[in-house]
């Protein structure tokens, strides 16, 4: 079921998975990608999301601005509200100044430290398989 669509963003939950899938589709304004950013978060408070899926494949640089907002707001939110997750998958983007960027934004988080399994990838196929193993 899509619970939230743009130009840029896709955003889906599957019940009987329990699995949010995001797909970003193209660069997003700072605007757009803030509330699309929240969405996450009404997503995890709304449905019971044990697997989460964020395909990056056709994702675009994030500006600093947002970047730094992710860090210091958005994570906050995210981690008080992630705590059900079991497994996370990222599937990188194909664009080296968007890999870049969001290595920028999540470099200085212990993934060891998570409470859920954590998983990047280059083909979507084997993230979601390892999600739903």
């Amino acid at each position: 079921m899509i619970i939230y669509k743009k130009d840029y963003i896709n955003i889906a939950y599957y019940e009987a998975e329990k699995l949010l899938e995001i797909t970003w589709l193209a660069y997003a304004s700072s605007a757009a990608y803030r509330e699309a950013m929240l969405q996450y978060i009404e997503a995890l408070q709304k449905y019971e999301i044990k697997r989460w899926l964020a395909d990056y494949r056709q994702a675009r640089v994030v500006r600093l601005s947002d970047q730094e907002w992710t860090r210091e707001v958005w994570s906050a939110l995210f981690f008080q509200q992630s705590q059900q997750l079991e497994k996370v998958a990222r599937v990188k983007s194909s664009d080296i100044s968007a890999r870049i960027s969001f290595e920028n934004m999540f470099r200085y988080i212990d993934q060891s430290q998570l409470p859920y399994g954590f998983m990047e990838f280059e083909f979507y196929g084997e993230a979601r398989n390892w999600l739903l193993a």
